[in-house]
C-alpha cells in the first residue's frame, strides 16, 4: 500500500506548466491524485476521446478533455503574479502555504477566515443578525423523519385489486 503524500498543489489553484509540450499554459487544477503523483488542469494537456454511438439517436463524437500532468511539470502562481515553490508555515495555530518568493498566503480560506474575524471584531451588532438568520435556516432545512412502519410499502389484497387471474379454458382429466 503506498504510503500518504501531502502535496503542494490543491484543487482551485491556479498553477504554471513549467515542463513538456504545454510549457507556459496557465490553468486552474480541477482534481490531484496523490497516489499518481498527478492533477488535471484545465485547457493544459488536451487530449482527444472518442465516443462511439450507442443507439441510432445517438452521434459519434470526439471530445477533447485535459489529461494528467506529473506535480513536478506544474508551479502554483503566486498573486505577485511569478510561478512559485511553496513554503508551509503555522499561523496562529493553522499551518498555511506560503509563497517563497514574496512570502504571501496562497490559502484561499485562510484568507476569507481572516477577512470574517476582522469583520467580527468591527461590528457585533450585524453578527447578532447573521447568528439569528442562520439559526432560522437551519429549522427551515430540517425534515421530519417518517418511521419505517409507515414508509414500507403495502400490497393490495387480492380481493380488491381489480387484475383477476386467467381462467384455465378447456376441460381437464
Amino acid at each position: 500500500m503506498a504510503e500518504k503524500v501531502n502535496l503542494s498543489i490543491k484543487r482551485g489553484d491556479t498553477v504554471v506548466v513549467i515542463a513538456g509540450k504545454d510549457k507556459g499554459k496557465k490553468g486552474k487544477v480541477l482534481r490531484v491524485n496523490p497516489e499518481d503523483m498527478t492533477c488535471i488542469v484545465d485547457g493544459v494537456n488536451m487530449i482527444i476521446k472518442h465516443k462511439k454511438a450507442r443507439s441510432a439517436q445517438q452521434k459519434s463524437a470526439r471530445e477533447k478533455r485535459p489529461g494528467n500532468i506529473h506535480i513536478s511539470n506544474v508551479q502554483i502562481l503566486c498573486k505577485c503574479g511569478k510561478a512559485t515553490r511553496v513554503n508551509h508555515k503555522f499561523v496562529g495555530d493553522k499551518k498555511v502555504r506560503i509563497c517563497k518568493k514574496c512570502d504571501e498566503v496562497l490559502d484561499k480560506k485562510f484568507t476569507k477566515d481572516k477577512g470574517k474575524d476582522k469583520a467580527k471584531e468591527v461590528d457585533p451588532e450585524t453578527d447578532k443578525k447573521d447568528e439569528a438568520a442562520a439559526a432560522v435556516k437551519k429549522t427551515l432545512q430540517r425534515r421530519e423523519v417518517k418511521s419505517t412502519v409507515d414508509s414500507k410499502v403495502k400490497k393490495p389484497d387480492a380481493a380488491k385489486s381489480s387484475v383477476s387471474m386467467p381462467r384455465k379454458i378447456g376441460g381437464g382429466a
